[in-house]
């Protein structure tokens, strides 16, 4: 038998085994992974041993664990040779306030949560004044954005004639230096007379 059939004659067996071999330039049958070691370059880094293990829900719940010590950042970058305006423009400012609010302008994507407060008209917008027990000054009541939750308020509290007390929850957005609130969640308080 000349070595040609013979070499098909091998060939042909071996792939009938179902194994994967390859011929080398020297017409030999090498194994895939030998045949792979000759070929691989002698700078080339091992392959990895063991395939990465999944994590755990420890290691899960450890990896979204804000850690101390680390800043997390809470109002969003500026752009690039942009000023960001921290205070109320004074078109955004209550007009008839009895006393001085706080004219801190809060950031884009401020979330508001569970806030007690009144549906009021000024002008042409409709405005949610936050109520407030402390002693420290009074936030400034911010600008409502035009949804179902408010026009729910609405029609509870009578056009903001009524004595309602909301819980607002939603999100805080700026535009040209003035806050507006999303209304995302709406409960109105219970009035319990004396024991509030």
């Amino acid at each position: 038998m000349g070595a040609r059939r013979w070499f098909a004659v091998a060939a042909s067996l071996i792939l009938a085994a179902g194994a994967t071999w390859s011929v080398a330039q020297d017409r030999d049958l090498v194994p895939p992974d030998e045949l792979r070691e000759r070929e691989r370059p002698a700078t080339s880094q091992p392959a990895p041993m063991d395939p990465k293990r999944e994590p755990s829900a420890e290691d899960v719940l450890n990896m979204l664990t804000p850690k101390e010590g680390v800043a997390q950042p809470i109002v969003r970058p500026n752009l690039p040779n942009s000023v960001r305006p921290t205070t109320i423009s004074p078109e955004g400012q209550p007009r008839n306030a009895i006393v001085p609010v706080d004219t801190k302008l809060l950031p884009d994507g401020y979330r508001v949560v569970d806030r007690p407060g009144r549906l009021q008209r000024e002008g042409d917008y409709w405005i949610y004044a936050f109520e407030s027990r402390s002693t420290r000054q009074v936030e400034a009541p911010m600008r409502l954005l035009p949804n179902r939750a408010l026009e729910d308020m609405e029609i509870t509290s009578a056009g903001g004639t009524r004595g309602v007390v909301f819980l607002v929850s939603g999100e805080v957005t700026e535009y040209h230096g003035v806050n507006y609130l999303l209304v995302q969640k709406m409960l109105i308080r219970p009035n319990l007379g004396n024991l509030r």
